[in-house]
């Protein structure tokens, strides 16, 4: 057999040249020959970059794009790649190819910044904290009162805050915070009401 592919090799198999449509001409030993049309469908297996956040969303970025369905439960996907987050914590970001041509997954952390906290010892809201911040082990919040004094740290060893201030309560007012997660998250602040 005789081998005469448009792209001007003559091999009986080639290696992919990103081409995706060529065609191939066959003769055998009698003289007869065949055209041949092909056309390759590419693939591309997902791969995560990383997932963006805020505190009410998260992107999930690919290093290429492609027929990617995305989710962050593992069990409902979408075309998307932005999904609305309604509470902090850790995640997992879940890429698939629509072809069934690969996957990938992220563990990626939310950060949510609770607006108010009521430590009134009904087990509800007793402490000030923010979930997800366990993916983040250098992270550091300060909080102060509403006239810059400052009041605690709360970082690894210190994951949140019960209202007091050396074994004293605090009175119900707003308290400010500076948190600093890691190098490549800005500087974040805000604050919060501490309920009575």
């Amino acid at each position: 057999m005789q081998y005469v592919r448009s792209t001007g090799q003559t091999s009986q198999t080639i290696p992919f040249n990103g081409l995706e449509t060529y065609s191939v001409i066959v003769t055998n030993s009698n003289n007869c020959s065949k055209t041949k049309n092909i056309t390759i469908n590419q693939h591309i297996a997902p791969i995560i970059e990383t997932v963006e956040t805020t505190e009410t969303t998260a992107t999930i970025i690919t290093t290429e794009n492609g027929a990617f369905e995305f989710s962050i439960d593992g069990i409902n996907y979408q075309n998307s790649n932005l999904f609305v987050v309604f509470e902090g914590g850790i995640y997992t970001a879940y890429v698939k190819e629509t072809n069934g041509c690969g996957m990938d997954k992220s563990v990626f952390a939310v950060i949510t910044f609770p607006q108010y906290f009521s430590p009134n010892g009904d087990l509800i809201n007793d402490n000030w904290l923010l979930k997800g911040m366990s993916e983040y082990p250098n992270a550091e919040i300060k909080i102060y009162n509403r006239y810059g004094k400052f009041i605690t740290r709360i970082n690894a060893k210190n994951p949140s805050w019960d209202g007091t201030l050396n074994g004293k309560q605090l009175p119900a007012d707003d308290y400010w915070f500076i948190s600093k997660l890691n190098e490549s998250i800005p500087i974040k602040k805000g604050h919060f009401s501490l309920k009575r």
